[in-house]
């Protein structure tokens, strides 16, 4: 079998034996069922992001070591995104040192240009072109923040709020948890020199990525909890697109802990907060995140989703229209999200169509993320036919039949 085709399952299945750990040992350890286990482990069932976060722990081991992350990066297969990252984290070594640059930096409104176009590339989940793009453009910001005043770079300082959090779009959903991790305190750091307070709130919301990963989301929740009472008071609209994204995610960080009112008070709250916005769905603009009813739902879907519920979570998507510009890497996710519900219920073909639409959206974010290769993985072993859509989506992802 091709490092390719090995599925989480059968390697929390090779660390657990490792470990001297049986199943029976192992499941309590892990906070699982025994009969989830088997599943997951004989390929059957697709093991779900909390899941696996919670074997990780139980196993002591880093979650990319059961996940398999990064993926496709030898053989025919390779993603040419792999090439790009040394030097992607060259520039991140620049950062409270200012790099050498060959020419004067840019003015802030050329940066600020440049800025806004690769914020643009990671809506559309264009990963491969980004990567390319981000290493010269932070090591520019980078040399003009530190070479303007100290009230002057603040404005330098917002732009590398928004460079780093395409960077991290970028490392996170190719699967360098490492590097991602890393990325999070750099938007920080830079969001704490630059002089708007939203960024802060973006950079918070960036830092509960790895917590989602890693199973901490109670630390997670505490900080959302604590940028909204600190960085969004108020009620004017700015804090108010802010604040529904942050809702949003708590309800995320909520369902994955199984806290179903808590995820459901927030989603009530981001609710109410697209509501009093307006009817249409916004892609963040300067503050990145993306808010409005139509996202709202979304979240409403991956909640019932994280809760295991997938019933409501495939009844919640029937209702659901997507606006034709809502921003391509978070249609992909609903997608893979909505593949995994169906499942649960036992509509394979759903499931397939919604890996191809999520494909379709966003290939490559759709392509690095781990569930994508789970789903895929249990049609492949629970299809006794050919089908020739499947065989074409195994083959893209690497897959073996």
């Amino acid at each position: 079998m091709s490092d390719q085709n090995v599925g989480i399952g059968d390697r929390i299945a090779a660390a657990r034996k490792h470990a001297g750990l049986s199943q029976v040992d192992f499941a309590p350890r892990a906070h699982v069922s025994l009969s989830l286990l088997r599943k997951v482990e004989q390929g059957q069932r697709a093991a779900t992001p909390a899941m696996v976060a919670a074997c990780a722990a139980a196993l002591n081991i880093e979650v990319a070591q059961l996940t398999g992350q990064p993926y496709d990066q030898e053989g025919r297969q390779r993603d040419p995104v792999h090439a790009l990252l040394p030097e992607l984290r060259r520039a991140l070594a620049y950062w409270d040192l200012p790099p050498h640059l060959d020419a004067p930096a840019r003015s802030w409104d050329d940066l600020a240009t440049a800025t806004q176009q690769v914020a643009a590339m990671r809506r559309a989940g264009q990963h491969t072109i980004l990567a390319e793009a981000l290493p010269p453009l932070l090591m520019e910001t980078t040399a003009a923040a530190h070479a303007s005043p100290s009230v002057a770079s603040e404005r330098y300082y917002e732009l590398l709020v928004i460079q780093l959090f395409a960077v991290h779009s970028v490392t996170h959903k190719t699967g360098y948890s490492d590097l991602s991790t890393v990325v999070e305190d750099r938007i920080t750091w830079a969001a704490e020199r630059c002089g708007d307070p939203l960024m802060g709130a973006l950079a918070a919301w960036a830092r509960t990525t790895s917590m989602l990963s890693t199973g901490a989301y109670d630390i997670g929740l505490r900080l959302l909890d604590r940028v909204q009472d600190d960085h969004l008071p108020g009620s004017h609209n700015d804090a108010l697109a802010m604040s529904g994204p942050l809702h949003l995610r708590s309800a995320i960080l909520a369902a994955r802990a199984q806290q179903a009112d808590t995820a459901r008070e927030h989603l009530a709250e981001a609710t109410r907060i697209a509501d009093h916005l307006g009817n249409t769905d916004g892609d963040g603009g300067w503050h990145q995140l993306s808010f409005g009813p139509a996202n709202t739902a979304v979240h409403d879907v991956a909640v019932s989703v994280e809760l295991g519920d997938g019933g409501a979570a495939v009844s919640r998507a029937k209702a659901l229209h997507l606006p034709a510009d809502m921003p391509k890497i978070r249609a992909g996710h609903h997608y893979v999200d909505l593949a995994r519900a169906q499942l649960w219920v036992g509509d394979r073909e759903g499931a397939l169509g919604s890996l191809t639409t999520a494909r379709q959206l966003a290939p490559q974010q759709t392509r690095h993320h781990p569930m994508t290769r789970e789903v895929a993985g249990v049609l492949v072993r629970l299809h006794r036919r050919g089908n020739e859509p499947l065989t074409r989506l195994a083959g893209w992802l690497g897959l073996e039949p």
